[in-house]
């Protein structure tokens, strides 16, 4: 089950269709806006990633690599995303760096029945689980208060530059 959450807001994306047509500076300064006011939820996302590789052996170097440092700087705000249907992603919180990535979703989609599953593979899962519990293990232990944080800052943030696009329209 991948954690999400769901606030409806209408006319966002329209918004910035048309705030990008009479001025892409105000377009670029709406989306730092939104960004700047997810800060909040960066940290609180960034809280539950160990301060040591989580497995012994696991190296600082490489792409899959887990360098505390570049995992919690990994967390980021994206503003926009696809379309589902009549629904669009104004805020996604994502993990760029892949060895956050790892540590926080490994055993996700696992098939634990599966022939194919390499044993590898469900070891380091294993492994992972015994010490840090089940996938989803740290950007969304906390989402209830990553929902809450999202509900009021983000739609502050959106209310604003509607506020200003206003202000530039008028």
């Amino acid at each position: 089950m991948v954690a999400s959450a769901s606030i409806d807001v209408h006319g966002v994306r329209e918004s910035l269709k048309v705030l990008a047509e009479i001025d892409k500076k105000q377009k670029w300064k709406a989306i730092a806006k939104i960004k700047s006011a997810g800060a909040p939820l960066i940290a609180l996302a960034q809280e539950n990633y160990p301060d040591t590789a989580p497995l012994s052996g696991w190296s600082k170097k490489g792409r899959l690599g887990y360098d505390p440092k570049k995992v919690r700087s990994g967390v980021q705000i994206q503003v926009g995303g696809r379309s589902k249907g009549d629904r669009y992603a104004i805020v996604t919180l994502v993990q760029k760096n892949a060895g956050g990535a790892m540590f926080d979703m490994a055993g996700f989609a696992n098939n634990k029945n599966s022939k194919a599953q390499h044993a590898g593979q469900a070891q380091f899962t294993k492994l992972i689980e015994a010490d840090f519990g089940r996938a989803q293990r740290a950007m969304w232990r906390n989402i209830a208060k990553i929902r809450e944080i999202a509900a009021k800052e983000i739609m502050d943030a959106l209310n604003e530059v509607a506020a200003d696009a206003n202000r530039k329209l008028s």
